[in-house]
């Protein structure tokens, strides 16, 4: 998920009038949008459940994970605006 939005966002920077920093802000807040949505969303849809602990497990685990993902990719991201700021 995290991948995919990064390389649809870094695409339709260099198509369209959004700058490189909207763009990569674009991806962490679309990415980060699944544990604020999703919990509340899944907790009004199963209320009263047994199964909602299973239910919200992989939302639970998926949020950490794009955390370390997207520190991961940050020196890319920071380089990438660093060399757009070089050419304007």
């Amino acid at each position: 998920l995290f991948s995919s939005s990064s390389s649809s966002s870094s695409s339709s920077s260099s198509s369209s009038s959004t700058s490189m920093g909207e763009a990569i802000a674009a991806t962490f807040c679309g990415a980060h949008k699944t544990l604020a949505f999703g919990l509340p969303l899944i907790n009004t849809v199963f209320e009263g459940n047994p199964n909602l602990a299973s239910y919200c497990a992989p939302i639970m685990l998926m949020h950490p994970l794009q955390l370390v993902i997207g520190s991961l990719i940050v020196p890319y991201f920071k380089q990438m605006v660093e060399e757009e700021e070089k050419v304007e």
